[in-house]
């Protein structure tokens, strides 16, 4: 795969990579919270609250779905150059809103719930740091472009 040697192809694929293993640590937690290590003390709280799951699917779920998803983007975006600027775009639109739900999520944690969940932090912050390094490669490709 030579289009993975771009860095920030790379980086954007140890980002997504992380997010999942953190996804599926969550999910683990999910249903084994006595397997949860936290140096917050308020991740058991979070993980137990009504706010960790929607249609009775814990959150975390969610994550895994969709890192698998943008793991399997990104390597097509590289396998398909033809079609690399449609891919590049969905995946910035996917990343955007899912920095608009966590931080939804890190609202109630703040306010409603109370507490914070490190792990979720932590997903948070590479799901932004994820979408900061799309943005810029999405820009690129088109300022390349002249649009």
């Amino acid at each position: 795969m030579e289009g993975l040697k771009k860095p920030l192809s790379i980086l954007s694929l140890v980002l997504a990579i992380v997010g999942l293993g953190l996804s599926i640590y969550l999910t683990y937690v999910h249903y084994n919270i006595d397997a949860l290590v936290c140096g917050t003390g308020g991740c058991e709280i979070v993980q137990t609250s009504r706010y960790s799951e929607m249609f009775g699917v814990p959150i975390a779920v969610f994550g895994v779905v969709m890192f698998t998803a943008l793991i399997i983007a990104i390597i097509l975006r590289e396998r398909l150059p033809e079609h690399a600027d449609m891919i590049g775009t969905g995946i910035v639109i996917v990343l955007l809103m899912a920095v608009l739900y966590w931080a939804y999520l890190s609202y109630l944690e703040a306010n409603v719930i109370h507490a914070w969940c490190q792990w979720c932090v932590a997903t948070s912050l590479v799901t932004l740091a994820f979408l900061f390094v799309e943005s810029y490669r999405w820009y690129q490709s088109y300022s390349r472009i002249g649009a």
